[in-house]
């Protein structure tokens, strides 16, 4: 018998086991002309609850066996096992770096906030990265947040960040970058702070 394709071998399984249940991997393997072994498929097309694996009995084989067979209908996939836990410490690790880097990044192509573009705003002088404080931050934070406090185009350096569509540093007084983490969902919109617009 020829092999089989493996962009077919799934196919294959399915289409032999409908008509031969009740087979091993090695068996279904050689039934279909796989040229390599098939268990690995097998499991995750069991988690796909494709087909459904069985304690069976093979005379002479001297240990207990699965056997595969199509998955009726309805059925539902094992649960997966749970990831050891140096595993999910890897996981998190590579996030972190992720989010770091991608967070430096924008930091490094950010633009000078918009309020020294205002007559009169009280950042103009003011070093811009003190306006694009890393995550956590809470010194940086504040001492911008100082400078905006009394700013006179506060309102307006706030309106004009959100039409420009900005994602990270403070802008009238708001990190847009905290206030979106703490929007439930994808931030579409913020709610306006209310500004003394008299000023």
């Amino acid at each position: 018998m020829t092999a089989v394709a493996s962009g077919t071998r799934r196919e294959a399984i399915l289409a032999h086991l409908a008509a031969h249940p009740d087979l091993t991997a090695h068996e279904l393997a050689r039934a279909i002309g796989a040229a390599s072994h098939i268990t690995d498929l097998l499991r995750n097309m069991e988690s796909k609850a494709q087909v459904v694996s069985l304690p069976g009995c093979r005379p002479g084989r001297g240990r207990p066996v699965h056997v595969w067979r199509v998955a009726p209908p309805g059925t539902v996939p094992p649960p997966r096992p749970p990831a050891p836990a140096e595993v999910l410490a890897r996981r998190r690790e590579r996030d972190r770096r992720n989010t770091a880097a991608r967070r430096a990044r924008l930091r490094s192509v950010a633009r000078q906030p918009a309020a020294p573009q205002l007559r009169g705003a009280a950042c103009a002088s003011a070093d811009p990265a003190l306006f694009f404080p890393a995550p956590g931050d809470a010194a940086a934070e504040a001492a911008a947040a100082a400078i905006c406090a009394g700013c006179p185009v506060r309102a307006a350096c706030y309106e004009q960040a959100v039409q420009n569509g900005e994602r990270w540093g403070i802008w009238g007084g708001i990190n847009f970058e905290a206030a979106a983490a703490a929007v439930t969902g994808n931030a579409t919109s913020r709610e306006e702070p209310s500004y003394d617009r008299t000023a």
